[in-house]
């Protein structure tokens, strides 16, 4: 079995398989010239089983098969072509020149033949035939693969589709979360800013009346006869009036209106002016760090708001850590507002980073840490006004307070502040580096 030359020039992808199917080689020969001008590749088999050897190893179009053959005959082959999955939509025609009845050619037709071919052939007739099926065969094959090509751009533009979609979904998430940030952040704000201003019209009119009253303290301790009694209840009532008035000074602080005095302020020199008083707060078993560089530009603050600040932060993050830790103070310039926060506007700033090693804070405490009067405090111990007090000064001062921390990571503040546009004459000192305190508080 050997396939036969093509007379006609065809493209090796364009030709189909025409197997031939006789035990007499005569009548093979005769097929092949009849069919040889048609441009197709033929391939010859003598028998049954010859035959089937050649479906399996080719792709065959259409099958010419000799009713009469010693073995299997042409109805037992076509059975077996049938039950075989592969080849149930194979062509076949049966040529036969004895099996010629009615009866035959419909138990062919049966068994699934394309068309039943007597002997003798006319040749234009088995080539014209043999034409319409290998056109059909080619013109399937063809849909088979534009079906194909089809399904696979669909299963892309699906999966195109689905990736967008996937990318919409999570843009229409990221969208939905940053309003929904932006919304808790605008209710917080509008909170803080009630608060604040009920506070504010509070203190201030709590103010006026401590200073009446501190007035006529004043005023009555000059009056009074010294009497040791009269003396000291007197100073209980003014030491209890001027801790009223700090206190209103820190509610104003808060509610951002206190009145500043913003300078151009040396933050090397302040943070070194204030060691010792930064060191005994801190108390025993608490090491304390400055890192901050003579070069730094100045920063327009009010300078005794920006101490009382420092000082507030120092001492919450001393009651941080119980079991004693260390609390590194640092500075830094920063050009990059946005990256701190974006309703910083642009500009250059000075970060101040206190750091400690102290028992953190979760994200709910966090969120709450500028709250007015939010303490983690016993009762009693603290106003809750510290980090709110900071809050407000850096606010006021054009600035920003941002905290960060974790359970049992520490906690990290920044204070952002605008830099001064004339930088001072700077000392010719070394950097105050790291500074270590004994357990006393002292240098």
């Amino acid at each position: 079995m050997e396939p036969s030359p093509s007379v006609v020039p065809k493209s090796e992808s364009e030709k189909v398989n025409i197997l031939l199917v006789d035990d007499q080689r005569a009548k093979l020969l005769s097929h092949e010239a009849v069919l040889a001008g048609m441009g197709e590749t033929l391939i010859k088999a003598t028998s049954a089983c010859e035959a089937f050897e050649c479906l399996l190893k080719h792709e065959v179009a259409l099958i010419l098969i000799d009713v009469c053959m010693p073995d299997l005959n042409g109805f037992e082959l076509a059975t077996l072509i049938r039950d075989h999955p592969r080849f149930r939509r194979t062509g076949i025609i049966f040529v036969s020149a004895v099996m010629t009845a009615n009866v035959d050619q419909l138990r062919g037709y049966e068994l699934g033949a394309f068309d039943y071919v007597p002997v003798p052939v006319v040749p234009e007739i088995l080539r014209a035939r043999v034409k319409v099926f290998v056109d059909l065969f080619r013109k399937t094959r063809q849909f088979e693969r534009l079906n194909a090509e089809l399904e696979q751009q669909v299963v892309e533009r699906t999966t195109a589709l689905r990736r967008l979609n996937e990318q919409l979904e999570r843009r229409i998430a990221e969208r939905t979360r940053e309003r929904e940030k932006a919304l808790a952040q605008l209710f917080e704000a509008q909170k803080m800013d009630t608060v604040g201003e009920l506070t504010g019209e509070v203190a201030h009119d709590f103010n006026n009346l401590l200073m009446a009253v501190l007035g006529s303290l004043t005023l009555l301790g000059q009056r009074l006869p010294d009497d040791p009694q009269c003396r000291r209840l007197l100073d209980i009532a003014v030491e209890g009036g001027q801790r009223g008035a700090s206190l209103t000074k820190r509610l104003l602080a808060f509610s951002r209106r206190q009145e500043l005095k913003p300078t151009s302020v040396d933050i090397c020199e302040l943070v070194s002016g204030m060691q010792e008083l930064l060191a005994r707060a801190l108390g025993i078993g608490v090491e304390l760090s400055l890192q901050i560089p003579p070069s730094l530009a100045p920063v327009i603050v009010d300078a005794n708001q920006l101490e009382l600040a420092l000082l507030n932060l120092v001492l919450n993050a001393r009651d941080a850590m119980p079991r004693g830790g260390a609390l590194t103070i640092s500075a830094s310039e920063q050009t990059n507002a946005a990256a701190a926060d974006p309703s910083l506007p642009p500009g250059e700033y000075l970060r101040i980073k206190i750091v400690d090693t102290g028992v953190g804070m979760d994200e709910a405490t966090r969120g709450k840490a500028i709250e007015p009067f939010f303490t983690t405090k016993r009762t009693g111990m603290q106003t809750g006004l510290g980090l709110s007090v900071v809050h407000g000064i850096a606010a006021q001062s054009g600035g920003l307070l941002r905290i960060e921390s974790a359970p049992d990571m520490g906690t990290t503040v920044e204070l952002w502040l605008p830099q001064s546009k004339l930088r001072s004459e700077r000392a010719t000192a070394s950097t105050i580096g790291s500074v270590r305190f004994n357990c006393y508080g002292g240098l």
